[in-house]
Parts: structure tokens; C-alpha cells; sequence
């Protein structure tokens, strides 16, 4: 099971998206391997155009919804405090999938940098596949 980023999936939905996400993401799902948590399912439908809202969630049905939990806002606010410390700000949306990704040990599949800022600033276990 591999944690899809807000990045990766727009270049999915993308027209011109890159090729190469576009083929990613749908051998995970072809595999029943993709899966989005919900600040991913937040940033998808805010940043949808009516259009295509039908489009993002008929995708989403053939992925596993990871749920964000009490216990993964504690751990946000953690690892937050953390990476601070070491002088790093990221997008909380970002900081919210690291936290779902590590404490449920999935890897994630983005096209963003701040990924590898958090796991080599704050020396997370965090496994990345980038498609930058």
C-alpha cells in the first residue's frame, strides 16, 4: 500500500500531467495498492472545479481511505513542534500526510520537495517515491 500525495494526483487528473505520475498511479490502483487520507481528499475537492469533482471521487473508489484519527492530529503536532526545532516550516497538509504515512508505515508517492525536507531535516523514517 503506497500513501498518494495532493501532488502526485494532480498530476494524475492533470491533462497535460506528467506521464510518468499518470502511469504511477494507475498501476497502484490497477494493483488495489493506492490509498489517500483525508487532508489529501480535502485539498482534491477545495481545489476542484465542479466539473470534476464527480471525476476525483469515482477515482478515489479504487483506493483505500486512510482516516485521519485523534491519534494522528497528537502526532502532527509533534512532529511539527520537531521539525521547528530544526528550523523547518512546511505546509501543514504535507506535515499531515507525513504523519499518516509514518505512523500507519506507508511510503508516499509525491512530486514535492518538502517531503524530503521533513524526513532529512527532521530525520524521519519516512520513505518517499518522488516524482520530481
Amino acid at each position: 500500500m503506497i500513501l498518494i500525495d495532493t501532488s502526485a494526483w494532480i498530476e494524475f487528473f492533470r491533462r497535460a500531467g506528467s506521464r510518468a505520475a499518470k502511469e504511477r498511479v494507475a498501476a497502484y490502483m490497477d494493483a488495489v495498492e493506492a490509498a489517500y487520507t483525508c487532508p489529501v481528499y480535502f485539498e482534491l475537492l477545495a481545489g476542484a472545479r465542479d466539473t470534476e469533482k464527480a471525476w476525483i471521487e469515482q477515482a478515489l473508489e479504487f483506493c483505500e481511505r486512510i482516516p485521519f484519527t485523534g491519534s494522528h492530529w497528537a502526532k502532527a503536532a509533534e512532529l511539527e513542534r520537531s521539525l521547528r526545532k530544526s528550523g523547518v516550516t512546511v505546509p501543514r497538509d504535507d506535515l499531515f500526510v507525513a504523519t499518516v504515512a509514518l505512523a500507519e508505515g506507508l511510503s508516499v508517492l509525491c512530486r514535492d520537495s518538502h517531503f524530503e525536507t521533513m524526513r532529512d531535516a527532521g530525520r524521519l523514517k519516512l520513505r518517499i517515491e518522488s516524482l520530481l
